[in-house]
């Protein structure tokens, strides 16, 4: 699968994360997935692993607190042959509250053949292009 290829497939993750399809997102994960967060948010776990780890996160981070949920995606571009960088813009309107917290965000996403085995997020653009550009 070419870079631009992986690209395409990245957006139709994040896509995924904004309807919030948790089983098309774990359908992309090879079964030794991590996702390392940027601990943006208090109680995130700094690893979560496997499918297991993903519902995990979903469950405690993603449904419990936020009404309503999106990523915009800013950028999107190949970071060498096998990774995706995604500059995001991070939006949520929690349950308490009426208030919308919004926060620039990023993902670097390794793949190994079809599917996501690694996903590194950063609260910080220019972490992100770094770590990207180190490759």
């Amino acid at each position: 699968m070419g870079s631009d290829d992986l690209v395409e497939q990245y957006r139709e993750a994040l896509e995924a994360w904004n309807r919030r399809d948790l089983v098309w997102i774990l359908e992309q994960a090879t079964s030794d997935f991590e996702f390392h967060t940027a601990q943006l948010f208090d109680g995130v776990e700094p690893v979560y692993k496997g499918r297991e780890g993903m519902v995990e996160f979903w469950t405690s981070f993603i449904e419990e607190p936020w009404a309503l949920f999106h990523l915009d995606i800013d950028a999107l571009e190949s970071a060498g042959q096998d990774r995706v960088l995604a500059l995001l813009t991070f939006h949520g309107t929690a349950h308490d509250s009426a208030e919308e917290v919004q926060v620039p965000y990023a993902h670097l996403a390794t793949f190994r053949g079809d599917g996501v085995c690694r996903i590194d997020a950063f609260a910080d653009w220019d972490e992100a292009r770094k770590a990207a550009a180190e490759g």
